[in-house]
Order: structure tokens, then C-alpha cells, then sequence
């Protein structure tokens, strides 16, 4: 296989896998990352203002009861939909038009509730919200929504982490019913996601068929699952903390202080009794729904965000039974996150674990790179001898000038020990390498490194970009130095690549050019190694009688190796005498 073939094919392949393999919606905007906040403004254009949590992940859009209308997430982290305009008012026509941006919730609300005396499409008493609070270095955007309708008092105390896609979500129900229903629609672009409930103690999980209905009563967790890839969204809700039930006295109205956020790793209170259980109703289809029914006051964690497994695995989603099953590559990554979080309990620095984490694989993989950049290696030697080849049978089509021609070429392969099976060590790597790249760009990191903020967004600066650039172009003159018309053919590929350097994750481009890098000190010390194993390639030394006027010394010719099968004579050249 070519060189030019195998770069050609990794460029087509990563063109693919940057793009998400045909996703559709907007490309990522170039610039700073967002910084998490609350924003209000009239988002639907019905009297009465919206608020908005906005951060690098998704827009979540809350109405005054803290009802969810707009659910939005980020096909690329920190691409800014929401645009501020010069008078300070805000643009929301990317979320409103919705060209290729998911409203998860489709046009419906999540966390509405319902039950005797409280109907989400009925009129309510509603109050400006409370304790709208960012808290970066914390992870936590808060907000207390109340309102009252019939008499009844809802509070609803929320928490999003704009680091990754989990809700917290405190409700209190006082002067009502014992129990109320919480509606958590989904997935509004998926036909038929898959809905499922898993109750504790339970065997396996229960999955609804078709758009049927099923109740799973006592739930350990309840789910709207797309099938699983880079632009899949998934729906999920548990139990957390200790519920409620019957009608509480007279609730004390909650402060603008947020609610304490309950950990991932946080497990249904034991043995829960009927009256204070989760219950789910899942609805399947189109209309994908879950409907917990919960008591008068319940906490409940909910993750609103990609069906990928870095982000629920970060979540502390994968131990769920049947949520997820990660597939070849997602066990090669569960093991690079894994030993990345390793490294940084002796590390205490991200950007620091990248850099030990490249060495430390491409260390690992130095036996099968370094058999691929031999064989690249002795690819370029022969290069010169294989275009003379080539020439020199130019125009002849007949049967015997292809024989001898391959007869040459199998000559050539045999006097530079070059096996062409050998190019197939190329994609040996390959599983690791995508695992890798994966791993790292859906890592969400809650640090910078150096001059960047953020290591899961781009570099605002662009400086990574250049760097990444510089250093394609350096391994592919390293690749092709032999012949430099490949070198200015495959050169504009890393042109176009650079435009996925501008937005690919910071970590993905430490890790890119660092590696790269490394790749580079290979090859060149790997193409010392072959040229000087293949300096002496057809060169024989024949010692020369004397002359007639000599006095017995010898001199060295230089004959160059026979031609198979051509007819033709050898060149002899006599060397300097010594």
C-alpha cells in the first residue's frame, strides 16, 4: 500500500470522525469559552420574562414556575447560541430556529407537575425566582422557583453543573396532595428512543415496546435512551436523598441559599416504604415521557445530555445496570479515563496528565510504530528505484513487459527487505489511537493549562491550531523527503485539517501535537537506521587484477546489481584507484 494511500485514507477517516460521521447542525464558533450564568430575558415572546442557564454545554431554559420550555445541548462544547447583541438584549433566533439544534424537550415542558389541584396548563400565582447564583470553581448554577395554584404552594429547588449534564431537583408541594406526578419529556428528535425503568431489587431492567406504556414501581433510575454515539442524547432521572409523603404542614418558604448538591455516586435510600417511593409511568414512541410519581417533597437527579459513555461515565451513570454497555472502543477508553484519573491523584494538573498520558502510550505502542515507520522508511529509499521502474515500462501493456516489471519490483522489495503486508501495521494502533481521541475530547476537564481556560474547549487563542499545523507539515516532510511531489500533493490535506484544529477540544490538540512530536523523533532516527542499512544495496566490491604497467594494486569497481529479466548489460564503473 502507498503512502500517499494511507494518508489519504486517515485523512477521509478523520474527516468522518471529527464531523461526528455526518452530523448535521452548526459547526462550532471560534472564540472564548462561555462563562456559566444565569440570563433573563423574554424568550418566547409571551409577557413575562424567561430565565436561562447558559454555559459550554447546554442552554436550559426555565419559565417562571421552573419549568423547563427549552432544553438545549451542544453538539461541540462552547458554541454560543445565545448572542448578545450592542444594547445589551440577547439574540435566541439560533435556539428559536432550530437548524440543527435539539430542543430536547420538543416543544413540551420537563419538570412540570401535576396532580389533584395542580394542572400545568392552567394559570398560577408565579414570583420572580430566587437565588439565581453561578458558582464556577463549585460547579453549580442554582435558582428557587415558586409558585401557587389553587391554593397549593410548589417550590422547586434546582441545581445545573455546567460541567457536565446532571440537574438536581429539590421539590416541595404544601397545602396539597400526599403525591404529584413530574413530567419528564425528552428526546424530542429521536422516533423511538429506547424507555426503560430498572426498580430496586430487580433482576434486569423493564423496557417498554413500541409506544406502549409500562409502570415500574420503587425505580433505582428510569430512561429515554437514543442509541448510542457522539450525537445521541439520553434522558435519565433517579432518586436521591430521602423523600416525604402525605401533606406537610406548613411549609417554611425556602431561601435563596442553594440546596446542598447530592454527589454521583449517591444510592436510593434503602428498603423505601410505598408511601415514599418513585414510581415511574414511560411512555414510549414519538412522545417518549416518563411521569414520576413521587411525594410532597422528593429529590431527584436527572441528566439531561449526551447518550456518550466519558460523559455518563463522569456522571456516574455506567454502574447502573443496563443503562449503558460500551462497546470494543468504549472499553479501551473506560481504561484510559480510568488511568487518567490515576495520574492525576500524583499530578493535581490536567495538562500534565495529557502530557504523561501521550508518552506513556506512545510508549507503548513503540514496537508496532516502529515496525509501521520501517516499513515507511524503506517505502522512501526505494522510491527513486520504483518510479525508474515505473518509467522505464511506461506505455508497455503487454503481458511480458507487466511480468518483468513486477519481476523487478518483487527484486526490489527482496534486495530492501520490504514486505507491502507490511503497511497493514499502520491500522494495528488504530483502535487505541480512536479510543483515545474520544476519551479525551468528551472528558470534561475543571481546569486550564497554561494560557488555555478550559481544556474541553478550543484554544482561544489559536496558538495550539499553528503548532498543530507546523508540526503535520513537519511529519510529512519526515514521510515523503524522498519524493517531493508527494510531499506538495498531500501537503493542502493538512490545510484543511487545520480548520478542525481551530476547533477541536484544547486536550484532543496537546494530545495530537505531542504525539505527533514524538512520531517525528521516530521516524528520523528510524530512517538513519534503514539508510544505513540499505546504503550497500547493489554495490559489490570486485577486486581488480593488475594492469600491464601495475605494480600489483588493486581497485575497487562499483557494479550495479543486474536488471532481472531485461536483456540488458552491466555498467561497470571503475572507481578511483587508492
Amino acid at each position: 500500500m502507498k503512502t500517499r494511500h494511507l494518508i489519504s485514507l486517515a485523512a477521509a477517516s478523520g474527516v468522518l470522525l471529527l464531523t461526528g460521521c455526518g452530523q448535521t447542525g452548526p459547526l462550532p464558533t471560534f472564540g472564548k469559552a462561555i462563562t456559566p450564568e444565569w440570563i433573563r430575558a423574554d424568550f418566547d415572546g409571551v409577557a413575562g420574562d424567561e430565565f436561562i442557564a447558559t454555559s459550554n454545554l447546554q442552554d436550559v431554559v426555565f419559565n417562571a414556575r421552573g419549568e423547563v420550555i427549552g432544553w438545549y445541548i451542544k453538539g461541540y462544547a462552547g458554541t454560543p447560541y445565545i448572542k448578545k447583541n450592542a444594547d445589551g438584549t440577547y439574540n435566541f433566533s439560533a435556539l428559536k430556529d432550530q437548524k440543527g439544534i435539539v430542543n430536547m424537550v420538543a416543544g413540551r415542558k420537563a419538570l412540570a407537575v401535576q396532580g389533584p389541584g395542580l394542572d400545568p396548563a392552567a394559570p398560577a400565582q408565579t414570583s420572580a425566582p430566587t437565588g439565581l447564583t453561578t458558582d464556577v470553581g463549585a460547579n453549580r448554577q442554582d435558582a428557587v422557583f415558586r409558585y401557587t395554584q389553587g391554593g397549593i404552594t410548589v417550590t422547586k429547588t434546582v441545581t445545573l453543573h455546567p460541567r457536565n449534564f446532571k440537574v438536581d431537583l429539590r421539590t416541595e408541594v404544601s397545602g396539597g396532595p400526599g403525591r404529584v406526578n413530574i413530567l419528564f419529556p425528552g428526546l424530542g428528535k429521536a422516533d423511538n428512543p429506547r424507555v426503560q425503568g430498572y426498580a430496586v431489587g430487580a433482576p434486569q431492567p423493564a423496557t417498554v415496546q413500541g409506544a406502549g406504556t409500562l409502570v415500574v414501581n420503587n425505580i433505582q433510575y428510569a430512561a429515554l435512551q437514543e442509541n448510542p454515539s457522539q450525537v445521541a442524547h439520553a434522558l435519565i432521572i433517579r432518586p436521591q436523598g430521602p423523600t416525604t409523603g402525605g401533606t406537610p404542614a406548613a411549609t417554611t418558604p425556602a431561601t435563596s441559599t442553594p440546596a446542598t448538591t447530592t454527589p454521583a455516586t449517591t444510592t436510593p435510600a434503602a428498603a423505601p416504604t410505598a408511601a415514599n417511593a418513585i414510581n415511574a409511568t414511560l411512555t414510549g414512541g414519538a412522545q417518549g415521557l416518563i411521569s414520576a410519581s413521587v411525594p410532597a417533597t422528593s429529590n431527584l437527579e436527572v441528566y439531561g445530555g449526551k447518550n456518550e459513555l466519558i460523559h455518563l461515565y463522569q456522571s456516574g451513570y455506567t454502574q447502573l445496570p443496563g443503562l449503558f454497555k460500551p462497546n470494543f472502543f468504549g472499553s479501551i477508553s473506560l481504561y484510559i479515563v480510568k488511568l487518567m484519573e490515576t495520574l492525576y491523584t500524583y499530578i493535581g494538573n490536567w495538562g500534565l496528565v495529557l502530557v504523561v498520558l501521550t508518552i506513556l502510550l506512545r510508549a507503548i505502542m513503540w514496537p508496532l510504530m516502529q515496525a509501521q515507520g520501517r516499513t515507511t522508511a524503506r517505502m522512501q529509499v526505494m522510491q527513486p528505484r520504483i518510479k525508474e521502474i515505473q518509467e522505464k515500462y511506461k506505455g508497455n501493456k503487454d503481458v511480458d513487459s507487466q511480468r518483468a516489471m513486477q519481476a523487478e519490483m518483487s527484486q526490489l522489495y527482496r534486495d530492501h527487505n520490504f514486505n507491502p503486508a507490511g503497511c497493514f501495521s499502520t491500522f494495528i494502533p488504530f483502535p487505541v489511537l480512536i479510543a483515545l481521541w474520544s476519551t479525551i475530547r468528551n472528558f470534561e476537564f475543571d481546569s486550564g493549562f497554561l494560557w488555555l481556560p478550559d481544556l474541553a474547549i478550543p484554544d482561544p487563542l489559536y496558538i495550539l491550531a499553528l503548532v498543530y499545523l507546523i508540526v503535520n507539515i513537519g511529519q510529512l516532510y519526515v514521510m515523503t523527503r524522498k519524493n517531493p511531489d508527494m510531499f506538495r500533493q498531500q501537503a493542502f490535506i493538512y490545510l484543511i485539517f487545520l480548520y478542525f484544529a481551530l476547533t477541536f477540544p484544547a486536550g484532543v490538540t496537546i494530545y495530537i501535537i505531542l504525539s505527533t512530536l514524538i512520531g517525528i523523533v521516530q521516524q528520523v532516527l528510524i530512517n538513519k537506521q534503514v539508510e544505513r542499512e540499505t546504503a550497500t544495496i547493489g554495490v559489490q566490491k570486485v577486486p581488480a587484477t593488475a594492469g600491464a604497467g601495475g605494480k600489483g594494486a588493486s581497485t575497487t569497481k562499483v557494479v550495479t546489481a543486474k536488471p532481472v529479466n531485461t536483456g540488458k548489460s552491466v555498467k561497470t564503473l571503475d572507481a578511483p584507484k587508492k
